[in-house]
């Protein structure tokens, strides 16, 4: 996989601490071409921490850090319950720069407020970087995070939005409450 040039210093952490802590975590070695950008995940197969699983991990710590997030918050995809996922405007929008400029703009709001409008009640974590969004969330807030961008995408009053992601989550309060407080007879 490539990592784009001014991401590969994050990736690597001061004094190479993040890369170090990915790898020791997860039993692998990451290799990192810093002319080009290439970057390979390699098993560990004597590590006492590796799992076959930890390549594909690791690979998507990789990609999400190169995608804008923050490792602290890419090191979240090492909990199994975690997922990312990456929505590629290029693709989904055409190729006009205004119109993906416009639509970055709907995503993050007034002053980043919708982006963390978005994180607040979808109890996840959300980067606008280059010509994607990227969100990172357990599958459930994951569902909830993409509708509300998708809604985002197509155009939707932010207004809207935001009654959609306060009813999930407060749906979702609810459950959680009942879970809770279930009476038992």
């Amino acid at each position: 996989m490539r990592i784009g040039k001014n991401r590969i210093a994050v990736l690597i952490g001061k004094d190479g601490i993040k890369k170090t802590e990915i790898e020791k975590t997860l039993g692998v070695t990451i290799k990192i071409d810093s002319k080009t950008g290439d970057c390979e995940v390699k098993p560990r197969i004597d590590d006492p921490n590796y799992i076959p699983l930890n390549v594909y991990t690791a690979e998507k710590i990789v990609n999400a850090i190169n995608r804008g997030f923050n490792p602290d918050k890419a090191m979240k995809l090492m909990e199994e319950n975690y997922d990312m996922e990456v929505f590629n405007l290029l693709s989904i929008l055409g190729k006009s720069e205004k119109h993906i400029k416009r639509v970055k703009g709907r995503i993050i709001g007034r002053s980043g407020e919708m982006r963390s409008a978005i994180e607040r009640f979808a109890e996840s974590f959300v980067s606008v970087y280059g010509k994607t969004v990227s969100v990172i969330a357990i599958y459930e807030d994951l569902q909830i995070a993409r509708k509300a961008i998708n809604m985002l995408i197509k155009g939707m009053p932010h207004h809207t939005v935001l009654k959609y992601l306060e009813r999930k989550y407060n749906d979702k309060k609810k459950e959680q409450f009942k879970q809770i407080y279930k009476p038992e007879f």
